[in-house]
């Protein structure tokens, strides 16, 4: 070979090198970022059927994950194990979640309405349609959201920050103005207050449905689940939608569209409507046929 062929053909040798040295260094930033998802702080609250202590375990609210069980738990490990995105549980109340959100300390919660207060902290990845329901007494023979306020003797009991669709919360807002609701940190508190007869109104998720029973059996009053009369005030209304509150100051886009294709993924293989199901068997929360942030 001569000197001139012989120096070209070192010249090509290099730069192939180079070239596949330089390819090898992207596909590694590439994996290292693809591996870095996390680890991500998700607020949750203490919610029949969603998250709740493991019957017989002694560990104080909050203080071991392990100690708990339910749709949330199961549907942030299928999540994890489908995105690599690593998460950590924090328990808090429903007032402190959200202080948390707004100060940055919490990263991600779950089953979330969103609202015009709540996006420019929050963008909602929307996953589930919910109907929510008026739960009174059968005996006061309550027949609407008109009657119960005319009754001025009646009261309600409702979650503070939470949120329950366009028209119950304009029933929260008049009976907070009247003075007639009293408001708890969290859903399992609010059932209770129901069962103890202290209210005669809380407007109900379907969780929240689906655990009366076991809340109003366990209540000092020893309430039967037939005297609790579940009503629709608003059977013409759409449905509320839940899903998937993501920090807009702590979650990365890129983190953000790998959790959504995680879902989607989820959503057609059956995995996430196998989880609902397990947990709502009743179909009072159903899958969205799409998922579009808002």
């Amino acid at each position: 070979m001569k000197p001139t062929a012989r120096r070209r053909y070192a010249w090509a040798l290099a730069l192939l090198a180079l070239g596949v040295g330089v390819d090898l260094r992207i596909a590694h930033a590439q994996a290292s970022t693809q591996e870095d998802c996390g680890p991500y702080r998700v607020g949750v609250g203490e919610y029949p059927r969603l998250f709740e202590r493991q019957r017989g375990s002694s560990a104080p609210a909050g203080a071991d994950a392990g100690a708990y069980q339910g749709m949330t738990k199961d549907f942030y490990a299928a999540l994890s194990e489908r995105s690599g995105c690593v998460f950590s549980f924090e328990v808090e109340s429903q007032p402190r979640l959200w202080r948390r959100i707004k100060d940055g300390t919490i990263d991600i919660s779950g089953w979330v309405i969103p609202t015009p207060e709540r996006k420019p902290y929050v963008a909602v990845i929307p996953l589930l349609s919910l109907h929510l329901m008026a739960m009174t007494w059968g005996a006061q023979h309550v027949q609407s959201q008109a009657d119960f306020l005319g009754r001025t003797a009646l009261r309600a009991v409702a979650v503070r920050d939470s949120a329950y669709g366009p028209e119950y919360d304009a029933l929260v807002q008049q009976l907070r103005a009247q003075g007639r609701l009293s408001e708890v940190a969290d859903v399992d508190t609010a059932l209770k207050v129901f069962a103890a007869r202290r209210v005669d109104l809380m407007i109900a998720y379907p969780w929240a449905l689906a655990s009366l029973p076991d809340q109003a059996q366990g209540a000092a009053s020893g309430v039967a689940p037939d005297e609790v009369k579940v009503t629709d005030w608003h059977p013409n209304a759409p449905d509320v939608v839940s899903g998937l509150a993501l920090s807009r100051r702590n979650v990365s886009d890129d983190d953000a569209r790998r959790m959504l294709q995680a879902l989607k993924l989820m959503q057609r293989d059956g995995s996430l409507g196998r989880i609902v199901d397990k947990y709502l068997p009743d179909g009072s929360a159903k899958l969205l046929p799409s998922f579009v942030p808002q």
